[in-house]
């Protein structure tokens, strides 16, 4: 490496997500393109924009718990159409509010979870980027604000009416991907029936201590082994170029067809 050459501390390895997921429905029974799929941490509709993209009859529904980003995500799923509906609202094991931590700068980063300061990553990787992570940026960055959270159980057992509702009534739940920062155990603790009627789980699993100490990583399977998913792929994986430590990855469980 010379001199001129920057250290890039995090870095993505990208791999061919709709393939793969593509490839999970398939395995467990799913034919065709998916028909709906439910978008846990949505933030600004990220996934939202992108799935109803890949596949045009897909209807998904969007959960986002911070206002900020929630103003941006109805707004897309207004242009996106009737395929698209979106909830001002978090996910947990219980009904009822909880303080989110949030980041002025980047809001991808809120959770329930409080930051960590303190994490080996942010000593670590400490100056290497030339914008500086929420993390480095002082308590003039975050800030707290209360807000609404259900289980995703009762969600979809207030038969609102809505068509996320009437979709999963008939055909079940094709794609539940959940992207909570840590928070991704109490998700799925609160989503038991949901997880009965769902074919494909994507989801974000934390190995650093960003957001404080990760549980062990065999809680998460153990949820989703008993709900009869087996883990197809890890789909992304983001790395410690310096120690080539896993920091966080995006897994995809299936339920194979029976």
């Amino acid at each position: 490496m010379t001199s001129n050459e920057k250290i890039r501390g995090l870095d993505p390895i990208y791999f061919d997500r709709r393939r793969s997921l593509e490839g999970a429905l398939k395995w467990a029974g799913v034919r065709s393109e998916p028909r709906n799929a439910v978008d846990v941490g949505a933030n600004i509709g990220q996934t939202l924009e992108t799935f109803t993209s890949w596949w045009p009859s897909l209807h998904c529904l969007s959960l986002e718990p911070l206002p900020e980003a929630f103003q941006i995500l109805e707004t897309m799923a207004s242009k996106i159409g009737a395929r698209a509906e979106a909830m001002n609202v978090g996910v947990s094991d219980v009904s009822g509010s909880l303080t989110l931590h949030s980041s002025k700068s980047q809001s991808t980063n809120s959770s329930f979870n409080k930051f960590n300061k303190d994490a080996e990553t942010v000593a670590a990787h400490r100056g290497l980027r030339d914008t500086p992570s929420h993390l480095e940026l002082g308590t003039e960055d975050n800030y707290n604000v209360d807000v609404k959270v259900k289980t995703l159980d009762s969600i979809f057992a207030s038969n609102s009416g809505s068509n996320a509702t009437k979709v999963f009534t008939e055909n079940g739940l094709d794609i539940l991907k959940i992207d909570t920062q840590g928070w991704e155990i109490p998700v799925l603790r609160g989503s038991k029936e949901v997880l009965k009627r769902t074919k494909v789980v994507i989801t974000e699993w934390q190995f650093d201590d960003v957001y404080g100490t990760p549980p062990p990583f065999h809680e998460l399977d153990k949820i989703l082994s008993d709900a009869g998913f087996r883990l197809w792929d890890i789909a992304h994986i983001y790395k410690d170029l310096k120690s080539l430590r896993t920091l966080w990855v995006d897994l995809i469980y299936a339920k194979p067809k029976r």
